[in-house]
């Protein structure tokens, strides 16, 4: 059955009977799910999109349309579902691959999801999760890190996101377009505010690409962004080159790498423990 029949606020108003019926989630199911597995699940507070390992080893595929849609990587997972059909009876099935989760929290953020859902995949029902186990995966090289709280503020712009597999920095995309002069520099927004868990910080660094082609770095690099920090994130670009670059909406300006920090035990002490290098600094080993 066609999408186009159906609008997303009879598909929300579907999910939230659904949840209010106890069900964990409900499961989306396309207009094609007789031929796949059902891998998309309503929770409350996420929409998650259950895919095939080797298309999260290369981002490819469904993959690559979830990240550009903000979607997160969460893990690898091999799970135990059953599910109701409208029609009468229970399927039960053992799906193993990887999760993609995005956070989602209110009406409209939900109708913009479904409309979404119901203009790539139709829709052919919207059915309760009965049950959903998982067992633990091997992530085979593919970690879920620190979790990042992504507070989404400007309409349209991807969320931060890894290009590949394995990569240290997400990508930042500006939110807004600018000329930076030879010599000139600009404080860019980036549409999102975060918050990271106790002992981790953000580091913002230049693109490699950006830097050996244009000259463009970041004056505070890296910018450091403590766990506490709850403004929009921002970058300062610098433009080191001949010619004016231009900056337009939703280009990728910087990465950001999150990484575990500690704090340091500060003492006060009247000598310090020698070393072969003593006092040497900048220079001392040779140019």
């Amino acid at each position: 059955m066609d999408g186009g029949a159906y609008e997303a606020r009879d598909v929300y108003r579907k999910m939230l009977g659904v949840l209010e019926q106890g069900h964990p989630a409900a499961v989306y199911l396309p207009w094609f799910y007789r031929s796949v597995p059902p891998y998309l699940f309503l929770f409350r507070d996420s929409a998650r999109a259950l895919l095939k390992r080797s298309e999260i080893d290369g981002f490819c595929g469904r993959a690559a349309i979830f990240l550009e849609q903000g979607y997160r990587f969460a893990g690898p997972a091999r799970c135990r579902i059953a599910y109701r059909f409208e029609e009468g009876g229970d399927f039960r099935l053992q799906l193993e691959g990887c999760w993609m989760r995005k956070e989602l929290e209110g009406e409209e953020a939900w109708l913009r999801e479904l409309e979404l859902f119901l203009s790539n995949l139709g829709l052919f029902g919207v059915v309760p999760l009965l049950r959903l186990e998982e067992e633990p995966v091997e992530s085979g090289g593919i970690e879920a890190g620190p979790e990042l709280r992504i507070k989404h503020l400007a309409e349209g712009l991807p969320l931060p996101s890894y290009a590949h597999p394995g990569d240290a920095g997400l990508d930042l995309r500006s939110a807004e377009d600018a000329v930076l002069e030879p010599g000139a520099f600009a404080l860019l927004s980036t549409g999102f505010s975060m918050s990271l868990p106790e002992g981790y910080a953000a580091f913002v660094q230049p693109r490699s690409g950006l830097a050996a082609k244009h000259g463009i770095s970041i004056v505070n690099t890296p910018g450091l962004i403590d766990c506490h920090y709850r403004g929009e994130v921002k970058v300062i670009l610098i433009n080191h080159g001949k010619e004016p670059f231009r900056v337009n909406r939703g280009d990728r300006i910087a990465q950001m790498v999150i990484q575990e920090v500690c704090a340091a035990r500060v003492s006060e002490v009247e000598e310090l423990d020698a070393t072969r290098r003593g006092e040497g600094g900048f220079g001392s080993t040779g140019v």
